[in-house]
Formats: C-alpha cells, sequence, structure tokens
C-alpha cells in the first residue's frame, strides 16, 4: 500500500510541474528591433511551454521554438505600423502572461552618439597610445584629437566601445576628443591629456 501512495504523490507532482500560476513573462532579449520586424528574440520567463501565441501589441508574432523547461520560446518578431513602444504578451494553456516592452526603432533615423570616458586618459605628445572610448552608437565613428585624426581600429558590435590610437599632438596639456558617427558628434568628458 505505501508503494500506491507513493506512486499516486508522483503521479499528482507530474501533474502539476507545467506551471501552476499561468505564464510568467520577465523579458525580451534584445527588447529593440527594426520596424520592419523580421528580426528573432528570446522571452524568458516561468511556464512559457506550449505557448500558444505571442503578441507585440496587438499583431501576432511566429513562435520559432520553445525549451521543454518552459524558460525560454524564440520568436520571430511582426513588423509594426511605426517605431514606439509596445507590450508583449505570450499565452499558453495556463493563460496569458504579463506584458513586458518591445521598442520598435526607424533604422532610417539612427541614434547619435554618446561618449562617457576615454581609457587612458593621458599619454605622451608623441602619441602612438592605443585608448578606448565607451559610450553608445560609436559603430562606424571616426575619433579627433585637438582635431587631429585619431586611428580607429573598430568598435564592439553593441556600440559601446570604440577602439584606436592616440595621434602625435603638439604639445602637453588637456585637449578635446570629439567622436563622429553618421547621427552626429559627441565630445568626451575631460578630454586627453598631453604629458
Amino acid at each position: 500500500m505505501s508503494t500506491n501512495t507513493t506512486s499516486t504523490d508522483q503521479s499528482r507532482s507530474t501533474a502539476q510541474l507545467p506551471f501552476p500560476f499561468g505564464p510568467l513573462l520577465l523579458a525580451v532579449l534584445p527588447n529593440s528591433g527594426p520596424v520592419a520586424g523580421g528580426n528573432t528574440v528570446q522571452l524568458l520567463g516561468v511556464g512559457l511551454s506550449g505557448a500558444t501565441s505571442v503578441l507585440f501589441g496587438t499583431t501576432p508574432a511566429t513562435i520559432v521554438s520553445q525549451d521543454v523547461l518552459g524558460l525560454t520560446a524564440t520568436i520571430v518578431v511582426p513588423a509594426n505600423a511605426a517605431a514606439g513602444m509596445v507590450p508583449v504578451t505570450i499565452t499558453t494553456g495556463g493563460g496569458t502572461s504579463n506584458s513586458v516592452s518591445y521598442t520598435y526603432v526607424d533604422p532610417s533615423t539612427p541614434a547619435p552618439p554618446t561618449a562617457t570616458s576615454i581609457t587612458p586618459a593621458s599619454g605622451p605628445v608623441a602619441g602612438g597610445i592605443p585608448f578606448v572610448i565607451a559610450g553608445t552608437n560609436l559603430n562606424g565613428g571616426t575619433v579627433t584629437v585637438n582635431g587631429v585624426p585619431a586611428t580607429v581600429l573598430g568598435s564592439d558590435p553593441t556600440g559601446i566601445l570604440l577602439f584606436g590610437i592616440i595621434p602625435a599632438g603638439t604639445a602637453a596639456g588637456n585637449v578635446p576628443v570629439v567622436v563622429t558617427t553618421g547621427a552626429g558628434t559627441a565630445t568626451v568628458p575631460g578630454g586627453y591629456t598631453y604629458i
């Protein structure tokens, strides 16, 4: 009889494995993309298995795959009429989730660069020192140090880091550092100091 009781308890536990309170959506990664849609994102949450629909605003998205644990779902984002933020929800047999935000962006109006720091912030007048500028939207940027073009080696894929080589200066002292992209310019706070 104890064996039967154990078996019954196990079957009860198994029956409750699907998330009992309905799906819980935690994030969309990445949480932004083009208004044209067609990009792939991951939904992260709990109880996402068995998803029957995903809505971006009121527009259905395409469900590509789901993991058996119900922690992730891969989604192809639908197009949207305009740039802006929309709520994302997922529906399973347990109900409809809470919403998380997704932002549609218009790729024809890229965001201007921002710059927060340059490392190192000082070096010899002779130049030739590798540098890293931190900020946002730095992809494809050019850099001038006191108006003199620096050698830009590239940026990371997210556009938050820009790598290059400091050009030679004319004298010791603090000079401005400016990053320029097709969307605008940004001046690095504190500049660079030739020593």
